[in-house]
């Protein structure tokens, strides 16, 4: 039986198939596997017409824009282009936020046993342990909220999710510093159990509960809205502290279609 040498590398090539701003004019690379992705992720911003060919083309189930933003943002790897990020003011005028002993995050009661069946193994991952009490609560206003409204990467490639979604949101609140924000905000669509849940909980996101379906009276119908979405909330000090102490070493530009001799240099 023939043998084959363990691949040393990950490999992207443009999609031939796809003429969004990720594969009509990105460029091939080749990254050897173990190498930190994180160290070669950059974030800048973009126009809304390039958000929204990318969401048009690779967005899982939300393919358009919110009319009004606060910015776009462009995830790049090695200086090519890879997904984007929106973000907003959600759509409310007031938020209960909850908070644990040691001041951390904790969800709005949820009867897991209640909820679709078919989400009852995805509740039970995604939103913290009930062992632990609210002792402390407020409501906040919604313009001391941002929505993160689109997370959306048309590359696969492991790690990408949780880099980009960290260098994004660091530069959004670098950015908007003088806003007052206090918490970013997405959802998640309830089935779906996948890379970014775990990017979020990684970044210092916390499920705080779901919406449940419904169509926006004022909207157009969308068919996502008539799925339940988890909501993940995450404060802005936790990002600042994360930014704040993180060391950057230089490293040179990397060079397109890179071998494996020459990231070992």
């Amino acid at each position: 039986m023939a043998t084959h040498p363990p691949t040393q590398s990950f490999q992207h090539r443009p999609s031939t198939s796809c003429t969004c701003p990720i594969h009509a004019g990105g460029d091939p690379f080749t990254v050897p596997l173990g190498v930190r992705f994180a160290d070669h992720v950059d974030v800048a911003p973009i126009n809304r017409e390039t958000a929204a060919a990318v969401y048009e083309a690779h967005h899982s189930y939300m393919d358009s824009l919110p009319s009004v933003n606060l910015a776009h943002h462009g995830l790049y790897f090695q200086e090519s282009l890879v997904g984007a990020i929106t973000y907003r003011y959600p759509l409310i005028s007031k938020k209960r936020i909850r908070y644990g002993v040691d001041g951390q995050l904790r969800p709005e009661p949820v009867d897991v046993e209640a909820l679709p069946r078919g989400i009852r193994p995805t509740a039970r991952r995604v939103l913290p342990s009930t062992d632990e009490p609210v002792v402390d609560s407020e409501v906040v206003a919604g313009d001391t909220i941002v929505e993160v409204a689109r997370i959306c990467l048309g590359v696969r490639m492991p790690n990408l999710a949780s880099a980009a979604l960290a260098r994004s949101q660091e530069r959004f609140v670098r950015d908007h510093e003088d806003r007052g924000i206090r918490f970013l905000l997405t959802w998640v669509r309830a089935d779906f159990d996948g890379a970014m849940v775990r990017a979020l909980r990684d970044k210092g996101w916390t499920c705080t509960g779901y919406r449940e379906p419904g169509q926006a009276s004022n909207r157009e119908d969308k068919p996502i809205r008539e799925r339940f979405k988890w909501r993940f909330l995450c404060p802005v000090k936790r990002v600042r502290e994360r930014f704040k102490w993180r060391f950057l070493c230089p490293v040179k530009r990397v060079r397109e279609q890179s071998t494996l001799g020459r990231w070992s240099e």
